[in-house]
């Protein structure tokens, strides 16, 4: 496929269906004012306009909600709870829909059953006639009054009825203008108040990344809205909190002791005296520019960067103690809300690890006393982490130095948070944009997904930056506001809602969850029906948005059939994601998350194509065809940056699982699978197979990994000096294209072949240069394309290597890899 980078997608036309079953555009329709005419059932229409909500692989590929595993399921519970190929969804509930293709918005309460409370959905049976409807998931009769024909025979179209996603507005309150809150502090409208932020700054930095980190503070604090509440304070042997009322030029402060947690008596003067500790940036700009500039280098005697005194758990409280007393808005979701709630960010700039004070640690790693201090560390920071969030406050750390920060420690107090840890070259311009989009996004605990699966399919688990909740939290945020009626008399029925619900830890919209189900028991049914609602509300008192999203599954009693359903891409991310949770336990770790890989593609091979019986056994076990993409994914995954050895450090690969654990759909099938692209001139770029065989001389490629993109100009290209600047150029264009939505915010390296920085790219392809010459014209079909001799110029030209190709890994598992052309299908799948 072809893609141009400069190129916005056309806006499609809304589909408005009507009596008979036909559909015609129309750019225009305004569903709350539409009138439909029925002379059967709207039931019966349903079946007509089901491909518009029915939950097929086209659903799977390009919905931006919801990407199932698979179009069918099995109806054996023997075959859906094979362990090695996970059954479930990608729920990326924040992301930004394509343009013209968000979400209807119905300013009216949601029809519910009256005994599971499931929301109605277009694969419900209705009648309109009698105003009634079966729940597709515990198939109670229901009535509604707002189903039944008005006097004049005529219905209001009711769109959930047609679309497999609407959003419904409950509740509204007067001035309430955001109803959905997105990845911002501020609100889809752009009329909420942004997020309090507090900078946390280390001061125990050399010359030169102080100067870097004062002329990137200046042009954060600059580029977020004149209304941005801001605090600004600096970290070292002890905790200073600036004055921010100050003239402009003179930078004062509160200090605050950094050897213990602070006291009441400390925190006395900076929360309850006359100083101005958090306020808009509109009023206090020059002071914050001069806080800024004053910030100096630790001194010559301070000693090596790792060793310098950095309190950053006394910090961190005194940022949550001041971001409580004059922070944002109480948590939205929050029943308590109150004064003990009131939201807002820490953004930590941290150059070395913290040495001081409760979290720190004072001695090397050779002391004897190491163990017993780290011990003392982790448990200092999982309580700073349930009282921190407790004030629906987030952290986001930011490590631009050139010593480790001790990210695996910090770990626990940013996920439990909904915060990030980045690890950056620099202070340089990626730390400016991951600053800039950090500061902005919303801080608290503000939205809730509930998950409905039919009788039958459990939630077994779910990963992600989510919590489950307690069933009473969860009741009191997602039961209706309405009285459920039958009729004109009350419902003489006991309502349980049987779905699981869970708190999002944070609503950034390149973020989203897995959800793995398995089932308690086999299918009779011919269809299974699952349902995610996402709860958010713009603030105390103000409207609910219940986005509801309901998806069909065809059950097969097929095992053929059902592999052929599988969606590779989507399938590799579940299991992906548990593999990189159980790298990340300590209970597992790294080292046996990768002997699980392998089991788990041998249980694959074993349970989808068993050996016929009767057949003569071969060296090499049959690997199915239809998962081939599934095969290839987990081949990415161990000796990529979460697994393999692309990464030096562990707290960088620690790091790159954590981001990956959080991603949403599309971000994370980069992370997974690494996407390359060839510049053919202009803006346009063609797709190819992650494969060493792309990197020839003639030809511009980019690599796109999710949170890393490589720009790699071949020798040919880089000689003349025009192609060279138009290739950088497109190369530096598209890639930000691409980029666009992820947080964190990925920057494209540029480099030419043969240059030391090239092995970035070569280490993340696959080294197909080692197989056979038809194993190579299979999976990556470009390279029939050379002469003989070009094509063995280009396989001699690779250093020598032990990594294995995808070939080779297989045949070490003692498998034979498919002989589709499944890197091709692969990454045009998930492309």
């Amino acid at each position: 496929p072809t893609v141009h980078g400069t190129m916005e997608p056309p806006t499609p036309p809304r589909a408005q269906y009507h009596a008979g079953g036909e559909a015609s555009t129309s750019t225009s329709a305004d569903y709350s004012t539409v009138a439909v005419s029925f002379e059967e059932p709207f039931s019966a229409i349903l079946h007509d306009v089901s491909s518009g909500v029915s939950g097929g692989m086209e659903s799977a590929t390009g919905d931006p909600y919801v990407r199932m595993s698979a179009s069918k399921v099995p109806n054996q519970k023997a075959v859906a709870n094979v362990g090695s190929l996970p059954l479930g969804a990608m729920v990326t509930p924040f992301a930004a829909a394509a343009s013209g293709a968000a979400p209807v918005v119905l300013r009216r309460d949601p029809a519910r059953c009256a005994r599971c409370l499931a929301f109605i959905s277009g694969f419900c049976e209705v009648d309109t006639r009698g105003g009634r409807w079966l729940c597709c998931f515990c198939g109670f009769d229901n009535a509604d009054t707002r189903l039944a024909p008005e006097p004049s025979g005529e219905l209001r179209a009711h769109p959930e009825l047609v679309l497999s996603s609407v959003d419904y507005l409950i509740e509204t309150s007067v001035g309430a203008t955001s109803y959905l809150g997105g990845g911002g502090g501020e609100s889809e409208d752009g009329k909420g108040e942004p997020t309090p932020v507090v900078f946390l700054v280390d001061e125990c930095l050399d010359a030169d990344e102080v100067v870097a980190l004062k002329h990137s503070m200046l042009e954060i604090v600059r580029g977020l809205p004149a209304t941005t509440r801001v605090g600004i304070a600096t970290y070292a042997a002890s905790v200073a909190v600036y004055d921010l009322s100050a003239a402009a030029g003179v930078a004062s402060a509160e200090v605050v002791p950094g050897t213990r947690s602070p006291m009441p008596s400390d925190l006395h003067s900076l929360l309850y005296g006359a100083g101005t500790f958090l306020a808009p940036l509109s009023s206090c700009l020059a002071a914050v520019e001069a806080v800024i500039g004053a910030l100096r280098p630790a001194v010559s005697a301070a000693g090596p960067v790792h060793g310098r005194p950095r309190c950053l758990g006394p910090a961190l409280e005194t940022a949550a103690a001041l971001l409580k007393r004059g922070g944002g808005v109480p948590s939205t979701l929050d029943p308590s809300g109150g004064e003990e709630a009131k939201g807002g960010r820490v953004l930590v700039c941290i150059g070395g690890p913290a040495t001081r004070g409760p979290g720190g640690i004072t001695v090397e790693e050779e002391s004897e006393l190491y163990d017993f201090e780290e011990q003392a560390a982790k448990t200092y920071i999982d309580e700073l982490s349930t009282t921190v969030a407790a004030l629906a406050v987030s952290v986001d750390i930011l490590a631009g130095g050139r010593a480790a920060v001790g990210a695996t420690r910090l770990a626990p107090l940013v996920a439990a948070t909904g915060g990030i840890v980045l690890l950056l070259e620099d202070f340089g311009a990626s730390f400016v944009s991951n600053a800039l989009v950090a500061a902005r996004r919303c801080a608290g605990r503000s939205a809730v997904l509930s998950v409905r699966a039919s009788p039958g399919v459990a939630c077994a688990r779910v990963i992600g930056a989510a919590e489950a909740m307690t069933t009473d939290a969860a009741a009191a945020l997602t039961a209706p506001s309405l009285l459920m009626l039958a009729g004109d008399r009350e419902l003489n029925i006991s309502s349980e809602d049987t779905a699981d619900v869970f708190r999002l830890k944070s609503t950034d919209p390149s973020q989203g969850v897995a959800v793995f189900f398995e089932y308690t028991e086999d299918l009779p049914a011919n269809f299974v029906y699952v349902q995610f609602v996402l709860w958010t509300s713009s603030g105390p008192g103000a409207a609910r948005v219940a986005r509801c999203m309901t998806r069909r599954l065809p059950t097969t009693g097929s095992q053929r059939a059902y592999l052929r359903a599988v969606h590779a891409p989507t399938a590799a991310l579940l299991a992906a994601k548990k593999v990189a949770l159980d790298a990340q336990s300590s209970a597992v770790g790294p080292a046996e998350a990768v002997q699980r890989i392998e089991a788990r593609i041998a249980d694959v091979a074993e349970v989808f194509s068993p050996p016929l019986d009767g057949a003569e056994p071969t060296l090499l076990h049959d690997f199915p065809e239809e998962l081939a993409g599934f095969a290839e994914a987990m081949y990415h995954l161990l000796r990529g940056p979460m697994l393999g050895r692309l990464l030096g450090h562990e707290d960088e690969r620690a790091v790159a699982r954590a981001h990956f654990l959080t991603a949403g759909a599309d971000t994370a099938a980069c992370m997974l699978v690494p996407q390359l692209y060839v510049w053919r001139g202009l803006d346009s770029f063609e797709q190819v197979p992650p494969a060493d065989l792309a990197l020839q001389a003639t030809d511009a490629l980019l690599l796109d990994h999710g949170t890393a993109m490589f720009a790699w100009i071949g020798r040919d290209v880089a000689a003349d000096n025009t192609t060279a600047a138009a290739a950088r150029a497109s190369l530096v264009t598209f890639g930000e294209t691409l980029a666009r939505g992820r947080f964190p915010v990925p920057q494209v390296k540029v480099f030419n072949q043969g240059s030391s920085a090239a092995r970035y790219m070569v280490s993340r392809l696959v080294p197909l240069h080692r197989d056979a010459l038809h194993e190579q014209d299979a999976r990556y079909p470009p390279v029939q394309l050379l002469a003989p001799d070009a094509r063995k110029a280009l396989t001699e030209s690779f250093l020598p290597t032990e990594e294995p190709s995808f070939v080779l890994w297989m045949r070490e598992l003692g498998l034979a890899a498919p002989t589709l052309d499944a890197s091709v299908k692969l990454f045009m799948e998930s492309g």
